[in-house]
C-alpha cells in the first residue's frame, strides 16, 4: 500500500496519477473522466485532453469537439489540475 503524499503547488504530476481524474467546468459541471492526452509529436506539448463522457451529457465547452463518447478539449482550456481537472467553459 502506497502512502498518499501531499502535492506541492507547481509540482509535476504523473500520467498514472491523473488518468481517470474527474473533469469539470469552472462552474462545476461534470464533463466526465480524463481518458487520454493528445501530444504534438514534434514539440512534445499537450494539445488536447480527451474526456470519456456520457453522450447524454449536454455540457458545452467552447472549442471542444465531440467524437462519440469522447469530448476533445484544447489543453489551453485547462485552468487547474488538483483533485479535479478544471476547464474553462
Amino acid at each position: 500500500m502506497t502512502k498518499e503524499r501531499e502535492l506541492i503547488k507547481g509540482e509535476e504530476k504523473l500520467w498514472a496519477d491523473i488518468r481517470e481524474y474527474q473533469v469539470a467546468t469552472s462552474n462545476a459541471r461534470i464533463l466526465g473522466k480524463l481518458d487520454e492526452l493528445s501530444i504534438d509529436e514534434k514539440t512534445g506539448k499537450i494539445t488536447d485532453i480527451i474526456i470519456k463522457s456520457d453522450v447524454e451529457r449536454n455540457v458545452n465547452v467552447k472549442g471542444a469537439k465531440r467524437n462519440g463518447d469522447f469530448l476533445i478539449v484544447p489543453f489551453g482550456k485547462v485552468e487547474k489540475v488538483g483533485e479535479f481537472i478544471i476547464v474553462s467553459g
